[in-house]
């Protein structure tokens, strides 16, 4: 059975940007785009109606007033439907730049432009609205997330295989960076625990803050060994203090708080922001979803890159496999408690919307990453600072 949606922009805001666009006629059936297709402006459906189609789901129909490809819009990734025209329709593209052109004396009104592009992916992602579609909601978001460009990142790949310039100091490089979003993570995880409801869940959220602080169970410990890591690596050394370890075997040295590059302290507070000042179920969708959820993945690619680079000691870079072994835990207990939010219209907003904020920031520094590891003109512009730009 096809879905039909209906705008919900304020026709104010449409009128603020749609004269910066430019228009497109479709004829019936015309593909404006096919899945798979990168094409990051917005559409404003100004005639006629749109269709969506997907593989094993059921069409859905935008009608005059609605956007379509939001999804690219909003972080890059490519199409996630093919866009087809109902009839003889007009639409009016529209680029970031147009975007915030047209409201650049508005600033309110660029974000409730933004909340409310992002309210038409929620209504795609989760279109019955029923307690029943919260596994399908969960699964579409993880898909989401782990099709994001922060996981997909061509600075992942390129230490993974080996391209740096440099794969050594662009290594120790991330060392340097890193720690001054990582060694937060307590302090993200007992944020997050002070906004939840229920004490089943601030009880399982204080476990993994216990395992943070270097303290496993028997069993946990047995299937550690199975990954390589020996106990006596890891048992009472907090999670920061392996960073560290990981640190010093590279030749980092120890820095003050206060010595962080202006683009990690960004990424830090923008999302402690996230945890703090939305709401509970967006900051689970930022931790769980956005965080916790794409570690195992994001982790890989430096264990294999690690692999490359000798005299390193499986000791002192136990942190990584660590990670794509314990925080598999970690998922499933934020998955559960996003489950519950999942339960209500606003909590499946939330959750989402707190994903993409938080795979956002991640991508954003990941760029500035990149740009460094690739930088060949000599290592003092490696160590410059570039500003920190997000990209919705």
């Amino acid at each position: 059975m096809k879905q039909e949606l209906v705008s919900t922009l304020d026709p104010k805001l449409v009128n603020a940007v749609r004269s910066g666009g430019r228009p497109r006629q479709l004829t019936d059936g015309e593909a404006l785009l096919r899945a798979g297709d990168v094409d990051e402006r917005l559409f404003f459906i100004e005639s006629g109606a749109c269709e969506l189609a997907s593989p094993g789901k059921a069409p859905i129909k935008l009608s005059a007033g609605c956007i379509v490809n939001e999804f690219a819009f909003l972080d890059r990734r490519p199409c996630p439907s093919t866009i087809k025209a109902v009839g003889a329709t007009t639409v009016c593209a529209l680029s970031r730049s147009d975007i915030v052109r047209a409201l650049s004396d508005d600033p309110t009104g660029l974000v409730d432009l933004l909340c409310a592009i992002s309210a038409q992916m929620h209504s795609r992602l989760d279109d019955t609205g029923g307690v029943s579609d919260v596994e399908r909601l969960l699964q579409d978001l993880t898909r989401e997330s782990l099709s994001h460009r922060a996981v997909r990142h061509r600075y992942l790949r390129a230490l993974r295989d080996g391209t740096v310039p440099d794969l050594r100091w662009a290594i120790a490089d991330f060392g340097r960076q890193y720690f001054g979003y990582s060694a937060h993570f307590p302090r993200y995880l007992t944020t997050v625990i002070s906004r939840l409801e229920l004490p089943a869940h601030r009880a399982a959220l204080l476990e993994n803050l216990t395992e943070e602080s270097g303290q496993y169970g028997e069993d946990e410990l047995k299937e550690l060994v199975n990954f390589g890591i020996q106990p006596e690596w890891i048992i009472g050394i907090p999670h920061p203090k392996l960073f560290q370890r990981f640190r010093r075997a590279l030749g980092v040295e120890d820095a003050l708080l206060e010595q962080d590059s202006i683009e990690v302290v960004c990424w830090r507070e923008m999302f402690l922001s996230v945890l703090s000042n939305g709401s509970a179920a967006e900051a689970i969708g930022a931790l769980g979803l956005g965080t916790e959820g794409i570690v195992r993945h994001l982790y890989t690619p430096f264990v294999q890159a690690l692999e490359k680079i000798p005299d390193l000691d499986p000791k002192d870079t136990v942190f990584f496999p660590l990670h794509t072994a314990v925080d598999d835990h970690h998922q499933e207990t934020l998955t559960e408690i996003a489950r519950h939010y999942a339960q209500t219209d606003a909590g499946r907003h939330d959750l989402a919307k707190g994903m993409r904020k938080a795979l956002a920031l991640r991508a954003s520094f990941w760029d500035w990453m990149y740009e460094r590891a690739m930088t060949v003109d000599g290592r003092f512009q490696r160590d410059s600072l570039q500003p920190i730009v997000l990209k919705f």
